[in-house]
This record gives C-alpha cells, sequence and structure tokens, in this order.
C-alpha cells in the first residue's frame, strides 16, 4: 500500500521516538480526546507538566491480553501518568467474534470498532495500542480448541515483534495461561504472554525478523494479574491517589478509559478514593522477592542506556546525559503554569544535550541500539514538551475529509505561535504518498470558510519562510494533486482476505501490529525558537497530521480523518439475501450509486447475474451532480426457471462516462467516541436459495435491541414486518400484529420495552405469540417473563456442536417447516448463548446440546402457553446465522413466528403428545 510506504521513510514506526510515535498515531487515528497529548491542538500547562514526567529514566511497560476490554486500564494509567513509564496495550484480537451494542457492525466490520475504542482508550491513559494477526472468531471453553482456528507460532511471531521493536523491561500477562481464565482465547493469551519472553530474546526463534536494525530483546520482569489474589509475590499499585494534573485519581482515569468500550456496554462510574490493581510476579531477577514497585530489580536510570560504552565515549556520553538530567529537573522544578514558556529556554538546553548525545552515539562503531533508540525517542519527545511549553501549536487543515484519486484538494498549515517566545524562519514541508505532488495554492483557491458569529480566520499567508510573533498566526496553503490510481483508504489488514482466523499483514512491516494505516497526509515546520537575545535560537520541527475541520452548527467545530475514496461507490442491499425455493415470481434489488466526485458522476449501472436469472430493466442510467449525491435503483431479478438451492451471487457494476468501472461500495464507520474509517465491500448480494414456508398473511411487529438484521430476514421470507419504535412500544400497540419479536438483547437497551413488558404480557395472554430473543441477566432481574426464569453464563460455543431434537412433533418444530438435525448443518461461530438453566415447568425444552465434554444443554428454545397465547424464549444465535445466510436458522426462525397459540395449547394438553 503506496501511502503507507511514504509515511514510514524515516524508520520502522515502533522505532520512532515515542513522542513522534503518539503523534503519529494521535492524531492520524485518535479522535479529538488525544489533543492534549501534544501541541498540534494547543496543550495547557497541566499537560506540559504530564509530560516532563516522562523526561526522566527509562521504563517501558508492555501489557498482553486476548481482547479490547480486557487491560487494566487504571494500571496503565497509573504507569504512564504518573510514573512516567511508556506503557503499550497487545490485544490478541481486536474484539471482532463479540456482540455490537451501538450499532450493526459484526465480524470486521465490529473489529474496526472495537479498534478505534482501544485507542480512543490509549488515548486517556496514556499507552500505544498493538494488534496480532489473530482474528476474534468467538467464544471458546479452552486454549486447545482457540488454538485450532490460531496457529500458536504464528500469533507468538506477531508477540514477539512486538516486544522486540516496542522492547519492554516488564510485560504484564493479564491471564495466567491456565482454565481459570475462562474464555479459551484469554487462556491462549496467557500461554503467549508467558512465553514471549524466552521467544523474545532467542534469536533461534523468528530470526527472520532480525534484520533492519531488530534485535532480540530480553524483558526484566513478568507479572500476571492478580485482581483476586494477596501474597508475597503479590504487588499492590495504587491508583487511587488524586492526582493534581489529570484532576482525578489513575483509577478515574482507568474508568474513563474503560467507557471507551461503548460496543460492549462498558461504561463505568469513576469512583474516588483509594483503589489498587494487584499484579503478582512470575519471572524477574534472581534473588528478587520483595517488590516496592513495578521496576525494583530493573535499572530505568538514563544513564543504563549507556551500557555496553566503555572508556572515553562513555564519559562524554556522560556528561551530556548528565547535563540533559539537569536540565530537566531544574525545568520541572521552575514550572509556572500561568507562564509556562518559561520553561523552555531550559527544556531548550536538555534538547542541545540530547542532541550532542545522539551525534555522540552516532559515530560510535556498533553503537548498542537500546542506546540510539532511546536517545531518538527522547529528543522527540522534548521537542514536542519544550513546544507545549512555549504554547507553539500547528494544525494541517484539509478542505475536504473525503478525496477521490485523479483530483485536487487545498490543505493549509497553520502555526500559531500563541506564547511568549518568538519563532524565526518557520519552513513548512507536507509529506505526500508516492506520486502525489503539491504547489503553492493561488489567492483564488484558498477558501478559508464561512466566517460565523465571531469572525473568520486571521493570520497572515506566507509562501516560503516567516518570522512569527508572539501571539501570532503564520498560514502557508498548498494545492494537492491526487493521482488517478492513489490507494484508497483500505485498512492495511483488510487489504487481503484472511487466511481462516489470521488477517494477512502486508510485506511492509512498519504497519505490523499497528491499529490502522498510518496518517494519509502529515506536515512539520522547520523553526528556530528564542526567548530573547541572550537566549540561542534551537531548530525545531513540530509536527502534525491532516484533519477535515468542519462545523456543526448545533454542536460546534469538529474534525475528522481525511480518508481517500472512490469517485463511484457501489452497494447492493441487502448484500445478503434467502430466497425460499417455493417463492415464484421475482425480487426487487436495490442498487445504491454514489458519488464524492467534485464534477460529479455521470454513467450506467446494471446487475451482473448468473446463468439462469434475468433482471429488468437490464441497466439504468444515472447521473449524480455533486459529491456526497447518492441514487437507488430497483431491478427486478427472476429466475428462468425452478430456484436451484444453493448460493447465488448477483453483482452490481456502474460505468462511468469517461469508461472507468466500480464494483465496490464504501461504508463510513462513524461514531462520536472514536475516529471514522472506511471499510470497503464488493457490490453483490449473496443469495442462499433453499425450501421454507412460512404461514401465508402474519403480521410481525419487531421490537429491535442491540442491533441485529431479524426484520430483514423475515421479509426475505415473506413475512410483513414492522419495527416499532419507543412511543409505540410504550403506548403497548401490539393489538394490530399477530406476533411480537424482540430482537437481542432488548431489555437492556430498550426501556420503552421493560416499562411495556406488562402490557406485551396482556397481548400473549389474549392469544398473541411473542418471540424473545437472547437476554442476559437483566431478564432475571426484571422478571419479565411470564413465569420465572433463570439466565446463564451457558453456552454452546462449537457452532457443529450435535443437536437434538426432543420433541420432533411439537408444533414449533413440526410446521410449517419439518426441522431435523440437517437444519443445524452449516452455522458459524456458534449455536447459542446465555442459555437458561432454570425455569418454570410450564416452559417446555425442545432442544438439547453441549460442547464436547459437557453435558447436554436444554435451554437454547423454551416454549410456554400463557392465557390464550404462546410465550418462545431461545437464545440461539440467530443474529449471527441470519447475515451468513444459513438455511436451517431461516427454517426454524419462520416456526417460531408461525406458531399458532391454539396449537400449542392442543399439544401441551393432548394425552399422549408425539415425542
Amino acid at each position: 500500500m503506496t501511502r503507507q510506504r511514504r509515511a514510514h521513510r524515516r524508520r520502522f514506526l515502533p522505532f520512532l521516538p515515542h513522542a513522534v510515535l503518539t503523534l503519529a498515531l494521535g492524531h492520524g487515528l485518535l479522535p479529538d480526546a488525544a489533543a492534549a497529548q501534544g501541541p498540534v491542538v494547543g496543550a495547557t500547562a497541566a499537560d506540559v507538566a504530564l509530560q516532563m514526567r516522562e523526561l526522566d529514566g527509562v521504563k517501558r511497560v508492555l501489557m498482553i491480553a486476548a481482547h479490547p476490554d480486557d487491560e487494566d486500564s487504571s494500571l496503565l494509567g497509573a504507569l504512564s501518568r504518573w510514573w512516567g513509564a511508556e506503557t503499550a496495550y497487545l490485544s490478541l484480537t481486536r474484539g471482532d467474534g463479540g456482540q455490537n451494542l451501538i450499532g450493526p457492525e459484526l465480524g470486521e466490520g465490529l473489529g474496526v470498532v472495537r479498534t478505534g475504542e482501544l485507542i480512543a482508550a490509549r488515548a486517556l491513559d496514556g499507552g500505544s495500542q498493538f494488534f496480532t494477526r489473530a482474528y476474534d472468531f468467538g467464544y471458546t471453553k479452552s486454549a486447545e480448541e482457540t488454538l485450532r482456528f490460531w496457529e500458536q507460532d504464528q500469533v507468538l511471531a506477531d508477540a514477539v515483534w512486538i516486544v522486540r521493536t516496542f522492547r519492554p523491561h516488564v510485560i504484564v500477562s493479564q491471564w495466567s495461561g491456565t482454565p481459570s481464565d475462562g474464555h479459551g482465547q484469554h487462556q491462549a493469551a496467557g500461554i503467549v504472554a508467558h512465553e514471549v519472553i524466552r521467544a523474545a530474546a532467542d534469536p533461534q526463534r523468528f530470526p527472520e525478523q532480525l534484520t533492519d536494525g531488530i534485535e532480540p530483546w530480553r524483558t526484566t520482569k513478568l507479572y500476571r494479574g492478580a485482581w483476586r489474589t494477596r501474597g508475597d509475590a503479590v504487588l499492590e499499585v495504587h491508583t487511587g491517589t488524586f492526582d493534581p494534573l489529570l484532576g482525578r485519581s489513575h483509577f478515574q482515569l482507568g474508568m474513563a478509559s474503560r467507557s471507551m468500550h461503548r460496543s460492549q456496554d462498558m461504561g463505568v462510574r469513576q469512583f474516588p478514593g483509594p483503589r489498587v490493581s494487584r499484579i503478582e510476579l512470575v519471572a524477574g531477577p534472581e534473588g528478587l522477592r520483595e517488590d516496592d514497585s513495578p521496576f525494583a530489580g530493573v535499572d530505568t536510570t538514563f544513564l543504563s542506556i549507556l551500557a555496553g560504552v566503555e572508556g572515553t565515549d562513555r564519559q562524554a556520553l556522560q556528561r551530556e546525559l548528565r547535563g540533559y538530567r539537569d536540565a530537566i529537573v531544574e525545568a520541572r522544578s521552575s514550572m509556572d503554569v500561568s507562564e509556562p514558556w518559561r520553561s523552555a529556554p531550559i527544556l531548550a538546553e536538555a534538547l542541545r544535550r540530547l542532541r550532542a548525545a545522539t551525534e555522540r552515539a552516532a559515530a560510535l562503531p556498533g553503537a548498542p541500539l537500546e542506546l540510539t533508540t532511546v536517545l531518538e525517542r527522547r529528543q522527540a519527545l522534548v521537542e514536542r514538551t519544550m513546544l507545549a511549553a512555549a504554547g507553539v501549536t500547528l494544525e494541517l487543515r484539509v478542505d475536504d475529509d473525503l478525496l477521490v484519486p485523479g483530483e485536487e484538494v487545498t490543505v493549509h498549515a497553520e502555526l500559531w505561535n500563541g506564547g511568549g517566545l518568538m519563532v524565526t524562519g518557520a519552513t513548512p514541508r507536507v509529506f505526500l504518498p508516492r506520486d502525489w505532488t503539491a504547489r503553492w495554492a493561488e489567492a483564488d483557491e484558498i477558501v478559508l470558510g464561512r466566517s460565523g458569529f465571531f469572525g473568520g480566520p486571521s493570520g497572515a499567508q506566507h509562501e516560503g519562510p516567516a518570522d512569527v510573533e508572539p501571539g501570532e498566526l503564520a498560514r502557508w496553503s498548498y494545492r494537492l494533486s491526487i493521482p488517478p490510481d492513489a490507494d484508497l483508504s483500505r485498512q492495511y489488514y483488510l487489504a487481503e482476505p484472511r487466511d481462516g482466523a489470521m488477517y494477512r499483514w502486508p510485506g511492509d512491516r512498519s504497519l505490523w501490529g499497528l491499529p490502522g494505516n498510518p496518517p494519509l497526509l502529515t506536515a512539520a515546520i522547520r523553526a528556530r525558537v528564542s526567548h530573547s537575545p541572550t537566549m540561542a535560537p534551537i531548530d525545531v520541527a513540530p509536527t502534525t497530521v491532516a484533519r477535515y475541520l468542519g462545523v456543526d452548527k448545533a454542536t460546534g467545530e469538529y474534525r475528522k480523518p481525511v480518508l481517500v475514496v472512490p469517485a463511484v461507490s457501489v452497494a447492493v442491499t441487502p448484500p445478503g439475501m434467502v430466497w425460499p425455493v417455493e417463492v415464484a415470481g421475482s425480487r426487487d434489488v436495490t442498487v445504491v450509486v454514489s458519488s464524492e466526485a467534485a464534477a460529479g458522476s455521470r454513467g450506467t449501472v446494471a446487475l451482473e447475474l448468473p446463468d439462469g436469472w434475468t433482471a429488468e430493466p437490464t441497466s439504468l442510467r444515472f447521473t449524480l451532480e455533486a459529491p456526497g449525491a447518492s441514487r437507488s435503483f430497483t431491478f427486478s431479478v427472476s429466475p428462468a426457471g425452478p430456484v436451484a438451492p444453493g448460493e447465488h451471487v448477483f453483482r452490481a457494476v456502474a460505468r462511468t462516462a469517461d469508461g472507468r468501472q466500480y464494483q465496490e461500495g464504501v461504508a463510513l464507520v462513524d461514531y462520536p467516541h472514536i475516529d471514522r474509517v472506511a471499510l470497503f465491500r464488493p457490490a453483490e448480494a449473496r443469495v442462499s436459495a433453499f425450501s421454507a414456508q412460512v404461514t401465508p398473511g402474519l403480521r410481525v411487529a419487531y421490537v429491535m435491541g442491540s442491533g441485529d438484521v431479524g426484520p430483514a430476514a423475515l421479509r426475505q421470507l415473506g413475512v410483513t414486518v414492522e419495527e416499532l419504535g419507543p412511543d409505540a412500544v410504550r403506548a403497548g400497540l401490539f393489538a394490530d400484529y399477530d406476533v411480537v419479536v424482540l430482537g437481542v438483547r432488548a431489555y437492556e437497551t430498550r426501556p420503552d420495552l421493560a416499562a411495556a413488558n406488562d402490557q406485551l404480557l396482556d397481548f400473549v395472554r389474549r392469544g398473541g405469540t411473542v418471540v424473545v430473543q437472547y437476554n442476559q441477566r437483566e431478564f432475571t432481574q426484571g422478571g419479565y417473563g411470564p413465569f420465572p426464569i433463570q439466565i446463564s453464563r451457558d453456552r454452546v460455543s462449537e457452532e457443529n456442536a450435535p443437536v437434538t431434537v426432543l420433541e420432533p412433533g411439537a408444533p414449533v418444530l413440526a410446521a410449517p417447516n419439518r426441522i431435523t438435525t440437517e437444519d443445524f448443518e452449516g452455522w458459524v461461530q456458534e449455536r447459542g448463548l446465555y442459555f437458561p438453566d432454570e425455569w418454570d415447568t410450564r416452559y417446555r425444552p425442545l432442544l438439547s446440546m453441549a460442547d464436547t465434554g459437557e453435558e447436554a444443554k436444554t435451554g437454547p428454545l423454551l416454549v410456554a402457553p400463557v392465557g390464550e397465547g404462546v410465550y418462545v424464549y431461545t437464545s440461539l444465535s440467530f443474529f449471527r446465522q441470519f447475515p451468513a445466510g444459513v438455511p436451517g436458522a431461516y427454517r426454524l426462525f419462520a416456526n417460531l413466528v408461525s406458531l399458532q397459540a391454539s396449537e400449542w395449547n392442543a399439544y401441551v394438553t393432548s394425552e399422549s403428545p408425539e415425542t
């Protein structure tokens, strides 16, 4: 991927100075919550003081676990914000196999959401974020089961890569690697975390990594999470101490970080008062018995980087490093919160000392890698802190957020000298992807936006070096030309299809393990900063990442990352279809064509169908006049004869007037708490054809829960479905329907449903059918069922686990589709989750299933008569099967909504029910 290679010309990203790493990630992929970490959008005096805590010593900590939300955010926050350590969290997966409480994304799309949430969490607690190639394929109950999907050596190799590039002194494994960890992926993460220390230090393990400055790395200490453990080897790290620079404790900061996991319903209270994080020492220096800090037994002094340097070289380097330390101690002690720029001259002296040490180190033959990399990282950190203290900010603004290959866009680099120092000779440089070009923007090409109520932008426009007085703003504007074949903003780990349960990483090693793509556009301004005629000027180069700056009339200013998207986007809705073979005639297929081209787009759109299918019309013309314009087109698709069972693929193609073809759609994953990401999908519908019948004329009301495709699934079966909003639910407007279906976790996400539960039960008693899909403990606690029912954490995670039909003659299994064990073939990810384990005898269990080696569970499908109606509770994971087009799931769900209370009541009251 071209633009990623361009963005990493200096060195591999894990070896960039820590400050540059934070800036590159923070302002290319992070939400504006990260703004306080760097000077590019302005830093407070407290931010400067927090950064000063990072300037002394050398401490790096890597936390390892399996998923988003496994991390101890409070511990990361305390180590980073209070101890001044460089911290990072390595999550083996992106949480792709979980559920989504805030939107429709599942699978890889959910992985994108949860990746963004982890980045937002790290922006608060101060850490970096890494991943392996492992795909979260769903819940497992053992490490052995997990490692049948992941090749252990591949995951270990990825973890070794992160250790060898991040080079932690301390590793904290959140899991033990034993069955006590619960989730099989937790167990696997613990195994990898315990093995990675030995493997990363061994040059015989994964030797192909050891090129281009990568060396084996020996981590000094290994801890594991010990939430419930006490003992001599357990260290309690106090996280509940009030930090005046944060205005809260590190526990409270950690809970704010944890609350970024919104797709997992992880919002928590930020309790004040004493708190601790417990970690247990697993391995460390020989003879180490009592720990009073996570770094006991580790040489974290700044002079430790001189290990391996002897003689006069060592003495010369020591002089520079001691001078550096003296300067940062003075800078911290003399910090003035009302005029933080007074610390800048002292930080400038620290920077001079570091640069002198770096020059000496570079001249050493065979200089230790730890020496050179720490000096590089620390230089950037000191420079960033100095500029933050000086009140110097740099912003790179782009006039559009969605860029199209072959077009041009204007960008503005703005340097604001907000402090009390003089900035001279400011010279900008914008870093572009390969084959992009830039020129100075002409006057008529510079559009700074509408002035707004409080006046428009100010500041002088420049085309070259500029001197910027205190309080002044300087601006440089460029016109960028985007090549016609420019790379689209496709996430690097999604550029190729997965290899089973492993993502594919590209050949560019600088991308390995990163949360997402590096920033598209960055800028640096080389300038000289001086305090007075007596202060020698020092060159600095603040760096920033391009963002689109917009204004919402209701909420005000916002920023979004800049993405490259195609001129025309094509999507087929729905992307997955089912076609009951009994259904004759045609189906409507909708194709949505969108344009982001500045001059609009014109052309034709058509469906490409398999043999034996026809579309009417064969093609349609489209004209989209402006960026953001979109139109829907409907095609009537018919089979030439009987539909053959199996999968059929309908593909859409748009052909524009300039001869280009587009067969891909772009979906923007865009939530307020994370940065927007583009997901690219083929413009196709996969059609699953099979035998499925449903009672004619059914009227179904659907109460959506946390998000699923149940309404669309029912409509494709030929059912009339209406989704009920909060007002209709609260009013209990159920009487006009035959069936009410509740979406997954509806009682957790729909307070209107909980409030109207009595009215829902009245609907059942009067002869209606209610189908309730899985809930968690809220269902039991609320007593929402017509009879007592206890929801457990039981699940069947093996998607091919044997299923026993307990009562084949039960109406819900006998008609209109005869359900057999064959209907449970081809299921994906799991059978079901959060099964009831206790229930009133009026509920009748109809299915039995179990994971390997476990007792059978009979709670996946329960049916009970209620008055003149019937009540169905099912924990089967229909929400995963519907998007995958699993025939048996559709057939069974068709039976659930077709169930007639009279038939069920007759069945359960008969003297000899068929079994």
